[in-house]
């Protein structure tokens, strides 16, 4: 972890927009609360503009208590779009009059082109601008206007955080273009353990496997898994997945499991707020992604000592090592994933020692003043 400059900059006017829509929470959000919390601890003004469910979340009961102010929005219906990309329209406007001196916008690499009205507000704001790059994908930044119009917010911000360094150098390829502000932050953990957790017994020899993440195929590609583990060989084996999460192809994910006869194998166990409850009881976390940052339900099953088996995306391989915390597919076929998984079931005598190098690993890779570091990072000149 780079050094980072301290400032004397008090009473800060810090103004956050979140892009996160269709949840209530989300890992993504993990980072602004810690360093919203963490500016108003140290005497900064600190609004939050996020969408309803988002405000209403227990998650920032702390950020309230501490004084901190709240801009709801909702999202748009097909009517308010037309009206917001003609630039009629604005969702943004409570946090433009409150005249931020800093900006900071959390989100994918493309969400601020997205949404018209976001768009159209931080390229006629004068605050200066940080942007947190929360997620990445070949293809998101496409087409000429485009990455013109993004390449000049990126190029132009005060900071760039990007929670991995494979998303900061994808971002920089799809702009051909460097990014000299950039900088790189994990997300933080939402509690850090002394040391990982025991290591759970086998229940009449039942290898316990679990996922955490949103029930959204598209990111998390629980489909692409459930087709590697539906093999005749494997439905023989004594194993079961839980997923843990929630998400717009919930019936989807049910109707897979039973094309592919898993019933006795996988199950939906919904959403769980305390991620150590789910790896108290599991013994290795499959996490196949589409696309990333750098998953916070990975650096959270590391800490609890659980090795992992993901594919290579976004920097979840820059954080588990292939061979010492776990296992990474080459790629995201459910070819490969299936070669990948079978490699981890002829080694499992090895997961204990795994999830032990992993709780090593995670609790090197997030700082404990991570949110110090984060707002010396945006509030900093």
């Amino acid at each position: 972890m780079p050094p980072y400059p301290s400032t004397n900059n008090l009473n800060m006017k810090v103004g956050i927009i979140s892009v996160v829509s269709g949840y209530s929470w989300a890992g993504s959000e993990e980072m602004w609360r810690v360093f919203a919390e963490e500016a108003l601890k140290n005497g900064h003004s600190v609004a939050v503009c996020a969408q309803k469910g988002i405000t209403e979340s227990a998650e920032i009961d702390e950020f309230k208590k501490l004084g901190g102010i709240i801009f709801p929005y909702q999202q748009l219906n097909w009517l308010k779009r037309r009206f917001a990309g003609s630039g009629i329209y604005s969702r943004f406007d409570k946090i433009k009059n409150w005249n931020a001196d800093i900006l900071c916008v959390s989100g994918g690499a493309p969400d601020m082109f997205r949404n018209a009205d976001l768009m159209s507000f931080l390229e006629g704001s004068s605050s200066r601008k940080v942007y947190i790059i929360q997620g990445n994908e070949e293809g998101y930044i496409s087409g000429s206007i485009m990455r013109a119009r993004v390449k000049n917010l990126y190029t132009n911000a005060l900071r760039m955080i990007c929670v991995s360094q494979s998303n900061a150098t994808l971002l920089e390829r799809q702009l051909a273009a460097a990014l000299p502000n950039k900088v790189i932050i994990p997300n933080p953990i939402r509690k850090r353990l002394d040391n990982p957790l025991d290591w759970p017994e086998s229940v009449d020899g039942k290898i316990f496997f679990a996922t955490v993440g949103r029930y959204e195929i598209n990111s998390k590609c629980q489909d692409r898994t459930l087709e590697a583990m539906s093999t005749t060989e494997w439905k023989k084996r004594n194993w079961q997945l839980n997923l843990f999460g929630s998400g717009p192809d919930v019936s989807y994910l049910q109707d897979l499991i039973r094309y592919y006869g898993l019933q006795k194998h996988v199950y939906l166990a919904g959403f769980e707020r305390d991620f150590t409850k789910i790896w108290t009881n599991h013994h290795i976390h499959i996490l196949n992604s589409r696309q990333e940052g750098l998953a916070l339900a990975l650096i959270e099953s590391m800490f609890c000592g659980r090795p992992g088996i993901i594919t290579r995306t976004g920097g979840n391989h820059e954080l588990l090592r292939d061979g010492l915390d776990g296992y990474v597919s080459l790629g995201e076929s459910p070819e490969i994933i299936h070669e990948t998984i079978e490699r981890a079931w002829n080694s499992r005598d090895k997961w204990e020692n795994m999830g032990k190098s992993a709780y090593v690993r995670a609790a090197g890779w997030v700082p404990s003043n991570l949110g110090e570091i984060i707002l010396q990072t945006i509030t900093s000149s």
